[in-house]
């Protein structure tokens, strides 16, 4: 963790309310990990701003392959309230104060190969940094679900990726949302990272726990006779292979404050500090109050 007066490098609108910003920070770059994120300080306002880290650019050197000390790394981020309408409007060459690498990022079993990746909105932004970072090595699709065509992004997606896009007017992709095309790569996925709202979560839950191979879990089986110690461990072994990454209002950004804390079925967890990622099915949902 670093905490840095750090220099914008590229800031622009690339969608309706939606801006990218690069940002020169070469000791972040250097220790980010997928799912991490920074926090930066706004003018005018006492808290910092959380952003999900979105891609990273490190340089080295050519032939010796060692830390040539330059760095970049990128947010998205949409404009809903005073800092990000302040962030919006800054410029190259402007300098913000930024603190990071923060956080526990994604995690990949060994044995995993299919990789599905989920987006609800601007939860794209720290999925595309996990895609560049894997893509070499597994098979990814990545959904991704907005409310009209001009809000899909895919910009910097790695080749080979392929993309689900869903639109809730249906302008671009499948109508609907992104949980309606889920169940259709639940089967083929050896892990789900997903980054979205609450609502999407709640939904994967229900989805991940009555679809897919072990569907029975749940329901009334004929074929064969109850077994509850069984059922649960298969039910188990389905929501340990979601992780979804929370976005949640957070005071200090470094557990500090507990102001981030949620209930899960291990205790009490600091988003800042435990997560942002966490295991789907650790998650008590219907205590988590954003």
């Amino acid at each position: 963790m670093k905490q840095s007066l750090c220099t914008i490098t590229f800031n622009a609108e690339i969608s309706p309310g939606v801006n990218l910003m690069w940002i020169e920070a070469p000791e972040i770059a250097s220790f980010a990990q997928p799912g991490q994120f920074i926090t930066v300080q706004c003018e005018g306002l006492i808290l910092r701003r959380p952003f999900s880290i979105h891609q990273v650019l490190t340089l080295s050197s050519p032939l010796m392959g060692e830390d040539l000390g330059e760095g970049e790394v990128a947010i998205l981020f949409k404009v809903i309230g005073k800092g990000t309408f302040w962030l919006s409007k800054l410029q190259r060459g402007d300098k913000i104060h930024v603190l990071g690498p923060l956080g526990t990022g994604f995690s990949i079993k060994p044995s995993s190969r299919n990789l599905l990746l989920v987006a609800g909105g601007i939860g794209i932004a720290p999925l595309i940094f996990f895609a560049q970072q894997v893509s070499s090595q597994h098979s990814i699709t990545l959904i991704h679900g907005a409310s009209t065509a001009r809000e899909l992004y895919k910009q910097s997606l790695p080749s080979g990726v392929r993309f689900i896009p869903v639109t809730e007017d249906g302008s671009a992709g499948k109508r609907g949302l992104v949980t309606d095309v889920l169940p259709d790569f639940l089967g083929w996925a050896d892990q789900i990272y997903a980054c979205g709202p609450i609502a999407m979560y709640k939904a994967m839950l229900e989805l991940t726990c009555h679809s897919g191979p072990f569907a029975s879990c749940h329901s009334e089986e004929t074929e064969r006779p109850k077994n509850l110690a069984q059922d649960k461990l298969r039910e188990e072994s389905k929501l340990k292979k979601s992780q979804v990454s929370l976005e949640v209002r957070m005071g200090c950004g470094i557990g500090a404050c507990y102001s981030c804390t949620i209930n899960t079925k291990r205790g009490l967890k600091q988003v800042c500090r435990d997560g942002p990622v966490f295991e789907l099915g650790d998650i008590l949902w219907e205590e988590v109050r954003i």
